[in-house]
């Protein structure tokens, strides 16, 4: 898309942030699950539900750009892009396999709080990690650019909050806290244009506390290094 009409166009950088916060949490995940104490049936709950909220996080995240993001790119500069989102199609194919996979075994996990189920789900947590970091480096790479010269702001807003719009709201302030741990000052400057006014103003308070309750709680339920 040309900007003929003057419209202002996307700045997609706000992406690294929630790219960062995947990394981070995705990274955890086999260190905390394995580090809950077997018959653990509290701890081992906490920990299986944050791995169950992970996974509804990401698969939002991509299904929003499955749905606003590539549709747009294929219209406007398929020359540059049609080769690249068949990969990212592939990679998204198998990433949901694996979430699925590891939602699945986080279910059984905290139904019986057994090392044989909490084993399991660590190797599938582990096997994710790999194809999660190769994707979100090839977006960042290749698709940013071309999404900043594609398609404008609005529609680029638009595709942040369709994502947002996926997952409860308490567990949507939950997310932008956590995109904001550890984010410096410009990252939490394009987060803060990336999500509507109201979210930002009263869920960065609200977002930063239950995001460092959130990990309090995680580090008292596992024995994993979550701090």
């Amino acid at each position: 898309m040309s900007n003929d009409t003057n419209e202002t166009m996307a700045d997609s950088r706000d992406m690294v942030g929630a790219h960062d916060a995947m990394r981070r949490e995705f990274s955890a995940l086999p260190a905390l699950i394995a580090g809950v104490r077997v018959r653990d049936t509290h701890g081992t709950g906490v920990v299986a539900r944050h791995v169950l909220m992970m996974v509804d996080f990401l698969h939002a995240h991509h299904t929003s750009e499955d749905d606003h993001v590539w549709p747009r790119l294929r219209e406007r500069c398929p020359d540059d892009v049609e080769p690249l989102i068949e990969t990212m199609d592939q990679q998204h194919a198998f990433i949901d396999d694996e979430l699925t996979a590891l939602a699945a075994g986080a279910r059984r996990w905290q139904e019986s709080a057994v090392a044989g189920d909490r084993d399991a789900a660590v190797v599938v947590a582990e096997r994710l990690l790999a194809p999660l970091h190769e994707h979100l480096a090839l977006e960042e790479e290749r698709i940013l650019p071309l999404i900043d010269r594609h398609m404008t702001a609005g529609e680029w807003k638009a595709t942040v909050e369709a994502s947002l719009n996926k997952v409860p709201f308490a567990q949507r302030l939950l997310m932008l806290g956590m995109a904001l741990h550890g984010a410096d000052e410009e990252q939490a400057g394009l987060l803060r244009a990336a999500v509507p006014a109201v979210v930002w103003h009263v869920g960065r308070p609200l977002g930063t506390r239950f995001y460092r309750t959130h990990r309090e709680r995680l580090a008292s339920a596992s024995q994993g290094s979550y701090r």
